[in-house]
């Protein structure tokens, strides 16, 4: 008898799927991926201590994403397995996408909220309600964003802070929030187990980077890049290096954002096909979906982080055995990039 996971995480794109989940990984507990609510029923019967579903909606419209939410709703209510599990809703820290409406979808009617999008290792906080620090140029309104009563944003400067809120919870909130609400439950369930170290980065490497985040943008400052204009790849070199940087640019083709995001995947994998690396990089949500959609993986395990932010798996499908390294593109200081590369390891 397969035994159910202790922790759902439903996020809505993959690196936040990624990057909270990695907490329980860290700290010893099993953790698998589905990166579509289409290979969900697979990952709740992998026997992982926690199962984590990206419902890839947090940039389609409204209607779209409540539809994906109510469907890994619907799952998990018909599953004996997922019934007792804890559900963890991963939002954006800057709340981004359709939060409230989501919320809606998922909560059961009169459930408590605790709502908690700060990571203060990261330096992202909520501070009387609004989301504030690294990355935030405005305050941010936790309660309006999210559709909940202010009673149900959990101020948190600390680490400390989050695990008291955490503690005095009631058990049957629905718990909402961002990868330090995450680490502080994974630190409840494992009973305070230290982190293990960070993973290592294995080279050859091949970095896929799809966000225009500012943040990103001044981490890649003074790298050589491959330029895809519009998402157009240029052909792979004869010859690779330890590293290599495909860049997604703005260009002049008038293609959609959506058809950028799907030509930069299309490139990505012919360049990973060319020459197999050790281990791709894929920043931005859209364009690790699309890149993992592309290479036909749909199961990750996940290992553990690289760096605080960024998530390290192994691809279960697909791909099998490939390393996937997966950045939110608002995540990380200036010298993530250099950090990382310097830690890398050959294969």
């Amino acid at each position: 008898m397969t035994l159910g996971p202790k922790v759902i995480v439903i996020a809505d794109d993959l690196t936040g799927a990624l990057d909270s989940s990695a907490a329980f990984a860290a700290r010893g507990m099993t953790v698998v991926c589905a990166t579509s609510t289409n290979h969900l029923d697979a990952a709740l019967r992998s026997g992982a201590q926690v199962v984590a579903v990206s419902t890839g909606s947090r940039d389609g419209t409204q209607d779209a994403a409540v539809a994906r939410v109510l469907q890994v709703r619907v799952a998990l209510m018909g599953d004996p397995v997922a019934r007792s599990a804890i559900v963890f809703k991963k939002i954006d820290s800057r709340m981004k996408g359709h939060i409230a409406a989501e919320l809606q979808a998922l909560c059961i009617p009169g459930q408590p909220v605790l709502i908690c999008p700060a990571i203060p290792r990261l330096g992202r906080f909520v501070e009387d309600g609004h989301v504030t620090g690294m990355g935030v140029e405005r305050a941010l309104p936790v309660a309006e964003r999210a559709g909940v009563a202010a009673s149900a944003v959990l101020n948190a400067h600390t680490e400390a802070q989050i695990d008291a809120g955490l503690a005095a919870a009631s058990e049957a909130a629905l718990l909402v929030g961002a990868a330090g609400l995450a680490d502080s439950l994974a630190r409840r369930l494992t009973a305070g187990a230290p982190q293990a170290a960070h993973q290592r980065l294995a080279s050859p490497a091949l970095f896929a980077i799809g966000s225009r985040d500012p943040i990103t943008l001044a981490q890649l400052t003074g790298f050589d890049v491959f330029p895809a204009p519009d998402g157009a790849v240029p052909p792979p070199p004869a010859a690779s290096g330890p590293l290599m940087i495909l860049q997604m640019q703005p260009g002049r083709s008038g293609t959609t954002p959506l058809q950028a995001a799907a030509r930069f995947a299309t490139g990505v994998a012919l360049w990973v096909k060319a020459s197999p690396p050790a281990t791709v990089l894929a920043c931005g949500g859209s364009t690790a979906e699309a890149v993992l959609s592309e290479l036909g993986i749909g199961l990750l395990e996940v290992r553990g982080e690289v760096l605080p932010g960024l998530p390290l798996s192994t691809a279960l499908t697909g791909w099998p055995g490939l390393q996937i390294i997966t950045k939110s593109g608002g995540f990380g200081a200036p010298d993530t990039m250099s950090r990382l590369i310097s830690g890398a390891s050959p294969r």
